[in-house]
């Protein structure tokens, strides 16, 4: 039987979309993540620096925010070490990376890249 990419993992979701809640919070579970939810910037940052994740998955797209300006923000915090997969339906490639998401993938998110983007991370 093969390893679930995030057993044992503590995964922090930054989604303000009920519908993607849903969908991530199945894919999440079904590779043995723990499933945590946030649809509010703000909260999901007191919960980053309080709490301890072993990945997060941000939303590129929460309503009012500037989630790449957000990300640098969170990238230059010493008290962060998870990576951080950002989600957009537009084409971040290269921006995202740049500021400071370790993974970028494409709404609607497909199974096969989440755990694609989540292999690529190497969890131990």
């Amino acid at each position: 039987m093969k390893q679930k990419l995030l057993s044992g993992k503590r995964v922090l979701l930054v989604e303000d979309d009920e519908v993607n809640q849903m969908l991530l919070k199945l894919m999440i579970e079904d590779q043995g993540g723990e499933f945590i939810l946030e649809s509010d910037m703000e909260k999901a940052f007191e919960k980053m620096l309080g709490d301890q994740f072993d990945l997060i998955f941000l939303d590129a797209q929460i309503e009012g925010t500037n989630a790449l300006q957000f990300t640098k923000e969170l990238s230059s915090n010493k008290e962060l070490k998870a990576p951080i997969i950002g989600m957009s339906s537009v084409d971040l490639s290269g921006r995202g990376i740049y500021n400071g998401l370790s993974q970028v993938i494409r709404k609607p998110v497909d199974y096969s890249k989440l755990k694609y983007a989540v292999q690529k991370l190497e969890l131990t």
